[in-house]
Parts: structure tokens; sequence; C-alpha cells
């Protein structure tokens, strides 16, 4: 199959059903990943049954978790911004950018939308739309609706919004994106009557830094490695230990999956999550619909089942960029079929990221470094 071949490219998908599934590694030169020590995560951690024993350790990690991760999601660094930040989100524009101009292409009678499914909690899409909204005209869905009081529901990613002349001379489709958040979202919050609501902050929480001297690292290498005494190890200050239960009542108040298998602590993120994988396996039924996928590992086990069944669908194409070889052979284990596309580097000298991935959608360059497999 010659480069003109490609078949995951604007030309080819303009006219289907566009549906994108973004995971951790689009936003990965910015946010750390969950690898903490060795292989070893933040739910190989969590999910220790040594450290399950104890509160404070739990606590710890949940500690180190934020300050290392979560408090990046917030996407509002300090200026002058970094060089990672700006870059990042700087890909999350160009990407949001040509995706409108690929739904304005569509006809006059068809639906001029896409979804936008994600992993991610951080808020470089809704930043990124911001950035567009200034010279471009489409509607970003992040599924709320509301002024003051902005709810969260899954019926408002079926809304359609139309454009009409001064005088009503004429009416078209604006371009509209869905996003939907499937692991929640620092921007979402529970309120008293078990609804989600969603409120964009313009800073970060700050949070409390402990006196323990500890990193996350350093623990970890006591809990697989070492064998060391976690207690004597970890040897908490009182106040760090009071300091740590009342940061767990914040860390609570945050609409946001753990990085466990017992993902929600709260019933009403848990419906929102099966809500959002029955819209996903609904959009993958219809008919002459596309899947891309990117950064994403095919870890989450319920997402992996949808896409799964979703191949019995003969005119689903599902197209998978993978950063590495390395992510291919991995995903490859997991996910397979002959309606799944594998676009991967030739060889280990070259990776995919977000601009290459850009590049090789909508702008088509000649991606001689690229292999594809169905």
């Amino acid at each position: 199959m010659g480069t003109n071949d490609f078949p995951c490219k604007s030309s080819n998908i303009y006219d289907k059903n566009i549906n994108f599934l973004f995971g951790s590694g689009a936003s990965a030169s910015y946010i750390p990943t969950l690898h903490v020590r060795n292989g070893k995560t933040y739910e190989d951690l969590l999910t220790d049954p040594d450290v399950k024993k104890d509160d404070d350790f739990i606590n710890f990690i949940l500690h180190s978790y934020y300050t290392n991760i979560i408090e990046k999601t917030f996407c509002t660094p300090k200026r002058p911004f970094p060089q990672n930040y700006t870059d990042t989100i700087k890909s999350y524009s160009d990407f949001l950018e040509e995706l409108v101009l690929l739904l304005e292409k569509k006809g006059s009678t068809q639906i001029r939308r896409a979804n936008i499914f994600t992993t991610n909690y951080d808020l470089f899409f809704e930043n990124a739309a911001d950035n567009i909204l200034q010279k471009k005209t489409f509607n970003f869905n992040d599924g709320a609706l509301g002024f003051k009081k902005r709810k969260l529901s899954i019926s408002n990613f079926h809304l359609t919004t139309w454009h009409q002349g001064t005088h009503d001379m004429y009416k078209h489709e604006l371009p509209s994106i869905n996003l939907i958040k499937m692991h929640g979202s620092v921007s979402w919050k529970r309120n008293e009557s078990e609804e989600i609501t969603i409120n964009y902050p313009s800073t970060s929480p700050d949070v409390i830094e402990l006196e323990c001297e500890k990193t996350i690292s350093e623990f970890a290498e006591a809990v697989f490695e070492t064998g060391e005494g976690l207690k004597r190890f970890l040897n908490l200050s009182e106040d760090d230990s009071d300091d740590l239960k009342n940061f767990v009542s914040f860390y609570k108040s945050l609409a946001i999956v753990n990085p466990t298998k017992e993902k929600f602590s709260e019933t009403v993120f848990q419906q929102h999550y099966y809500q959002s994988l029955r819209l996903l396996s609904y959009e993958l039924e219809k008919p002459q619909t596309v899947l891309i996928c990117f950064g994403f590992s095919f870890q989450d086990e319920h997402i992996l089942e949808i896409i799964k069944r979703s191949l019995s669908n003969p005119t689903l194409r599902v197209f998978v960029f993978c950063y590495s070889n390395a992510s291919k052979a991995q995903i490859s284990t997991l996910v397979n079929d002959s309606r799944i596309s594998f676009i991967y580097p030739k060889n280990d000298g070259h990776n995919i990221n977000f601009d290459k991935f850009i590049d090789r959608v909508f702008r088509n360059d000649n991606g001689d470094w690229i292999s594809w497999t169905n």
C-alpha cells in the first residue's frame, strides 16, 4: 500500500461519523504518567496488600499523586509558561482547528459533528477551544447546560446548533465538537443533589506541603524492593498525618477516577462513566463510522470491551496511532481485527507524537517513516 493510499486522512473520513479516542499519551509531554519506579505505577502501590493496611500509606500516595500529576491537569501554570505546556496547548489547538475545518467540508445533508472521547481529566481541550473560538465559529460542547450552575448530562451531547442570517434569509449548521470525558475532570464537582456540575478554575487549589522528605520513588522502593518496614521508613509526624487526612477530604471532592481498579468513590461518577460507555457503543454502531485512537493504551477494560464488540459493525474502521513500535506490539496483543489499522513508526528511531499525528491525519504529509497494517 503506497503513501497515497493511506486510509486515515481527512479526504477519506470527512463524510463519515467521526470519533476520536484520546488517552494520557496526548498530554504526556506536560503531565507525567502513572509510572513511579522500575515499571511500578501508582495503581500498583495503592493495590499492594501491605500498603492497603494503613491509611497513612494510602493518603501519602494520593498526596504524591496529586502534587506530581493531578495539579498539572488544571492547566494553570505560572507565567512564564513552561515550554512543554506551551507546546502541548499548541498541539491541542492545532488539532481542534484542523477538525473544525474538516467538519466544514461536510455536505448540507450531513451532521457536522465529531465526538472526542477521552480518559484524560486535564483541561487542554477546553483551553484550546477558547484559543480557536477567537478565529473560528463552532460549537464546543462539554456536556453541560446552564449559566451560573452548569449541570452535566449525557443527553446534552445530542444537541445541534444552527447559524441564521440577520434577517433569517439562510441558515447553516455550525460544526460541533462533543468532548466526552470518560474518567471525569478537574473541572467537575458533585453537588448536594447528586449532580455533576462544571466550573472551570483559574488556578489550581493549594495543597499543604508535608514535612516528610521521602519521595514516592523511595517509598515504592521500600514497598517492592527492599522490604523495609514501611511505618518506620515513612516516619510521618503527627502534623503530617493530620495534614494528610485534611488533604484526602479535599481529594475526595474531585470528580476524577482513582488510579486503581476500583475507580469510583461516588455512585454519580460511576453512573456517568457507564453512560459515556453507552454513548461510545452507540456511536460505534452507526454506519460509516471511524474511530481514531491516539495516546490511548487500551488498558481500560470496559472501553476495550466496547471497541471489541463494536467490530461486529461491518462499516466501522478503527485507526490506532501507536507512539512507538513497542506500544504497537503491546496494544496489538489487547485488540486486533481486520478492521483495525495500526499506524506506527517504521523503526525505533521515530515516534508518533501529537504533531506528527495531526500532520498524518489532516495535512497528509508524505509519512515515509510511518508504517500501517490492517
